[in-house]
């Protein structure tokens, strides 16, 4: 199936390679979670600060994504 991943500031580095805008669409699994999709991004919890899917916050990552699904992460923000 396939999922829209768009990711934020500095985690744009983890989409692969030809992506563009910090967005891609790409091949998961049938019954795949949020968790498989970050894991298999490269991205481990304490680089994330929110993930939401189709605009609502998703605080469970085992939820199961769906054909057509959009997910989005935020990395902490920091500043001064």
């Amino acid at each position: 199936m396939q999922v829209r991943v768009k990711l934020m500031a500095a985690l744009r580095g983890k989409l692969p390679p030809g992506s563009q805008g910090g967005v891609a669409t790409l091949a998961v699994e049938d019954g795949a979670t949020v968790k498989i999709l970050l894991e298999r991004l490269g991205i481990s919890g304490g680089h994330i600060h929110l993930i939401m899917v189709n605009g609502e916050q998703a605080t469970d990552r085992e939820r199961p994504l769906q054909e057509g699904d959009e997910v989005t992460v935020f990395p902490p923000v920091a500043g001064g």
